[in-house]
């Protein structure tokens, strides 16, 4: 019993989808990882701007309201520094797996390239080779009448 087998364009058509699928997934992931890393520069941004009125303040004639206001929004700012940092880490690890999975998806499409030229060569020369038993025959038939004649 033969094994089924998938036509190799459909095959190839598939993969090809399968690729452009995993490079659109990066492109997003890549696209929202730029956007964290925007969000990170924004919030420590913040941190650093908050610093600067927090020394300001702490100079001259204190306000206590101002100063505790401040003290508190540079917790708030770090925690939101922390947390864009743990977004950016795991959208970094999205970013490296899709990178992976394009990277596999592309050497599936190489290979199956690799596979349909070697079927397509072993099929052009089964053709000749056939093609040159014909002219054989031919050629002896032909041979053999013009040795009759003789």
């Amino acid at each position: 019993m033969r094994k089924f087998r998938f036509p190799l364009e459909k095959v190839l058509t598939v993969r090809e989808l399968r690729k452009l699928i995993a490079e659109e997934k990066l492109g997003v992931l890549l696209k929202d990882m730029y956007r964290v890393e925007k969000a990170l520069e924004n919030a420590r941004a913040v941190v650093v701007d908050n610093q600067t009125h927090l020394r300001e303040q702490l100079s001259g004639y204190l306000d206590l309201d101002t100063v505790q206001d401040l003290l508190n929004f540079r917790t708030a700012a770090g925690m939101e520094v922390t947390k864009t940092e743990a977004e950016l880490s795991r959208k970094d690890s999205q970013v490296k797996q899709a990178q992976e999975e394009v990277v596999a998806r592309n050497q599936e499409m190489k290979a199956l390239q690799r596979l349909k030229q070697k079927q397509v060569s072993h099929y052009k020369v089964l053709y000749w080779w056939e093609h040159s038993k014909q002219m054989d025959r031919m050629g002896a038939l032909y041979f053999n009448r013009e040795e009759g004649r003789r």
